[in-house]
């Protein structure tokens, strides 16, 4: 055997057991594909299936290395492992022992897979930043192989057992997986690593606000970004230029606020988010600090124990549930002489423990009435407009989370209808305090005689319009000398509620009847009609 061409003779021989299973095969002309067989499988009988939807027959790439030693190891070109852990179908390492006879030993079945890819591609990286290291033809890695790998017997049988082993979901499949093996091998730890230089006079401060959401964006001096693989940065930056602007992908945690006014009082509670920069560990421990926000309120709290507290009364996009919590908060603060307890509380690192602080010594900016651009309101005073706002959607059957509104459009509400006032007193029984005054005297005015206003009530609440039919029975009354009525008894008759600004002009028939209905109701009572619209 010693004159014996060994390449040749393992090529015949893995021919001879590809023939024996049917297995067709196509030689590589020129051995500088890294792969010296194509072998493709026949299609899989499945009587079961249309043949159209019918998955397709494996196909591989074959190296074949004969060998008269028995140390089970083979250096292989880098050129040639490149070339085949970028090919996309299977690719294999047959290993032929003859031990100086003629007919083959053992042989060797090796696949390409994550271990033999992962390997040549940090080697690859790893010659990158050497001199001539682009050169893989000149550059070899160990491909080893033992009893693992060994067919059960030198037969075409073991041999197609042994690659069907290795695709076991078909050919769709695996391609998929190895293309993901490809894109994400070495990326595990991110897939870029840089420099920049801030514009800044207190980088630290810039990047930590950045990190915490509170600015979206720093001016760069310059940048140098490299493509980084296995920790191995590339030779080459992947971006390097001069000026620019940085900006994160700021992501919080989820947490709870809660504002106490007494240590074991239950307390009023808003849904937040929690940003914890994740420079905190690479910066001095005096300069870290967390940020905390809902809708409503903002704290930067300092590692000091410095707390930056502010409010955003307009937010947008509120519940006139969470509206009045926030109202409710506000008119504590505006009216507690102690401090306000405020509890923080996230599912996050042990090193954070549950924050819990006081509120004190705050500014008075805080509690301006211009604030409402109207001097009769105070925090104490809205707040109440929203309990009474509450109280109208429970009696009418409207879920508070549901009514979007902001500070502004409840104090509207009130402040350019009376209507809303009406409805909230018909609803809550509290008739004794009301009067109409009449502009005019009313056709059949007659004082002290019982009487009945029918009449049709509509305003917004948020993104809520209301309408509803009430009737007002009352006495007929001078009052500072104009005509009123003053209450005794409200009826409630039809309502009308949606998101439609449309729904009045469509309901107008029923508006009507309904108007007509509170009017039959009280037809056998002796009393004054008196019909408005408004």
């Amino acid at each position: 055997m010693q004159d014996i061409n060994l390449g040749p003779l393992g090529e015949t021989e893995f021919t001879k057991l590809c023939l024996q299973v049917d297995l067709t095969i196509q030689k590589s002309q020129m051995d500088r594909t890294g792969w010296d067989f194509l072998v493709e499988f026949p299609w899989k009988p499945d009587n079961l299936s249309p043949q159209d939807i019918l998955p397709a027959p494996l196909e591989c790439k074959i190296q074949v290395k004969s060998t008269n030693e028995q140390r089970k190891r083979e250096s292989i070109t880098l050129s040639n492992l490149h070339r085949l852990i970028k090919a996309k179908i299977p690719a294999f390492y047959c290993f032929i022992e003859f031990d100086g006879k003629p007919e083959p030993q053992a042989i060797y079945l090796v696949h390409v897979g994550k271990e033999i890819i992962e390997k040549t591609l940090k080697r690859i990286r790893e010659l990158e930043n050497k001199e001539n290291g682009y050169q893989l033809n000149k550059h070899t890695l160990d491909i080893t192989y033992g009893d693992a790998d060994r067919l059960v017997d030198i037969t075409g049988q073991s041999l197609k057992h042994e690659i069907e082993k290795h695709i076991p979901e078909g050919m769709e499949k695996y391609i998929e997986n190895k293309n993901q093996l490809l894109k994400t091998l070495g990326f595990e730890n991110g897939r870029y690593e840089g420099t920049f230089t801030l514009a800044s006079d207190d980088p630290i401060r810039d990047i930590l606000d950045l990190s915490l959401g509170i600015c979206k964006e720093l001016d760069i001096d310059n940048s140098i970004i490299h493509d980084k693989r296995f920790g191995i940065l590339s030779k080459t930056p992947y971006i390097e230029r001069d000026g620019g602007i940085l900006s994160l992908k700021v992501k919080p945690l989820e947490a709870e606020l809660k504002f106490k006014e007494y240590k074991f009082s239950p307390g009023i509670s808003f849904p937040a988010n929690l940003y914890i920069s994740p420079f905190n560990e690479f910066i001095p421990e005096e300069r870290i600090k967390i940020r905390v926000e809902s809708r409503f309120f903002e704290f930067i709290i300092e590692s000091n124990q410095n707390i930056n507290f502010s409010i955003r009364s307009y937010a947008e996009g509120s519940s006139l549930k969470e509206l009045k919590n926030f109202l409710q908060v506000m008119t504590i603060l505006e009216k507690s002489s102690s401090p306000i307890i405020v509890e923080m509380k996230s599912e996050i690192p042990t090193s954070y423990p549950i924050l819990s602080f006081s509120l004190e010594d705050l500014p008075q900016s805080l509690f301006d009435p211009s604030i409402f651009n109207d001097p009769a309101y105070n925090w104490s005073k809205v707040h109440e407009l929203a309990e009474m706002a509450i109280e109208i959607c429970r009696k009418m059957d409207i879920p508070e989370n549901e009514v979007l509104i902001n500070i502004e459009e409840l104090i509207r509400s009130f402040r350019t209808s009376g209507n809303i006032q009406l409805l909230y007193q018909a609803l809550s029984g509290n008739v004794e305090s009301v009067n109409l005054l009449f502009s005019v005297e009313p056709p059949g005015y007659q004082q002290g005689a019982k009487a009945a206003i029918i009449f049709f009530v509509t305003f917004y609440i948020g993104n809520y319009i209301i309408g509803c039919c009430l009737a007002l029975i009352g006495s007929l009354s001078i009052l500072g000398e104009q005509p009123s009525l003053t209450g005794e008894k409200f009826l409630r008759g039809r309502q009308f509620i949606g998101t439609d600004k449309t729904i009045l002009i469509k309901e107008k028939e029923s508006i009507d009847l309904g108007l007509n209905e509170l009017k039959e109701e009280l037809q056998n009572e002796e009393l004054a009609f008196i019909h408005i619209k408004s």
